[in-house]
């Protein structure tokens, strides 16, 4: 079951920060998820919320700023234990840092309605502009246009389909949705990550990966119950308990 560093060790450091990144890679992390954005003037970008409410405090939108003055706001705001500065990183910044320790890389594109027009056509030439990427890369995303868009430009990418507000009912038409993408991986909420579920997902042809673990006990019976990964803000703890099998 792969341990994934759920926008890096964002238990310990200010979650999509190069700090939190670093630490997940000191901590022995091989497997992590992040959240692309775009700026105004086009550069790829990784932080989880479209506003920087969240994050910095400020409530103004990535998508309206260029980089320039993106990177005026910290957004360790809001991260009590360590507030000290740090900036939305770019995502080249990141994958310099992970990269080279990384088996698995999960691209998150925050994309809902096509805010960042062309997003697709710029993170797939960044991927394969990078020797080694492609094959261990996984795309996903909760908007299933822009998981279409992405299909339509390569056939061999991997794709992620990202279930939102599911329930046990709405489980199946997702999966058709999953499968019209020709999508590999299914993600989850911890909430609906029951035996049953799990065992109609890997039928259905998908590794089952589930969103936010970040306990002992949650992360042993996703394990029992054969999920074929954890994202976790705890990738040193649970790696230590989860490691077999």
């Amino acid at each position: 079951m792969k341990i994934i560093s759920h926008r890096g060790a964002s238990a310990y450091a200010p979650e999509n920060t190069l700090k939190s990144f670093k630490l997940a890679v000191e901590m022995g992390s091989k497997d992590f998820e992040f959240d692309v954005h775009q700026t105004k003037d086009g550069l790829l970008v990784v932080h989880h919320d479209y506003s920087l409410h969240s994050t910095s405090g400020k409530d103004v939108k990535i998508a309206d700023l260029t980089y320039g003055e993106l990177k005026k706001f910290n957004v360790a705001w809001h991260f009590r234990p360590d507030r000290s500065f740090r900036c939305v990183p770019r995502l080249e910044e990141v994958l310099d840092i992970i990269g080279p320790a990384a088996d698995w890389l999960n691209f998150e594109v925050k994309n809902d309605g096509n805010v960042y027009p062309g997003i697709e056509e710029k993170l797939l030439a960044f991927i394969r502009s990078k020797r080694g990427m492609f094959e261990k890369t996984v795309v996903s995303s909760f908007d299933h246009g822009t998981l279409k868009r992405f299909r339509e430009l390569s056939h061999d990418l991997k794709l992620a389909y990202l279930g939102h507000g599911l329930s046990t009912m709405l489980l199946l038409p997702a999966l058709k949705k999953a499968r019209s993408v020709r999508a590999v991986n299914f993600h989850l909420a911890l909430r609906i990550a029951f035996k049953i579920n799990i065992s109609r997902i890997k039928k259905a042809g998908f590794n089952a990966c589930v969103y936010t673990v970040n306990t002992k006990k949650d992360a042993l019976r996703m394990q029992a119950i054969g999920v074929d990964g954890i994202f976790t803000n705890h990738p040193d703890i649970l790696g230590k308990w989860t490691l077999k099998g």
